[in-house]
């Protein structure tokens, strides 16, 4: 019960962190280049940037939760008994 309990906020907490390593590689890799002096796609450099800073802020923090849930395991969800969800 513990591994299916935890599974799907498993699931979510990596792609979030994989994601979050993602963004981290486009936003060093932008940094690179606006400082290269790549002013023809300076916008689109800019916008990976502040793309990656909205992840890191708003959606990355949504993994702190995923473990605290992952980490209550199963109890929470067995404590109902099988009568209990027909009534």
């Amino acid at each position: 019960n513990e591994a299916a309990a935890a599974s799907s906020d498993y699931l979510r907490m990596f792609a979030l962190v994989a994601m979050g390593y993602m963004w981290a590689r486009m936003a060093k890799i932008a940094t690179e280049k606006l400082a290269e002096g790549s002013l023809e796609r300076s916008p689109f450099y800019t916008g990976k940037i502040k793309t990656a800073r909205f992840f890191f802020e708003k959606m990355l923090p949504e993994t702190e939760g995923r473990f605290r849930m992952i980490m209550a395991g199963a109890g929470p969800l067995m404590t109902m008994e099988k009568e209990e969800f027909a009534a």
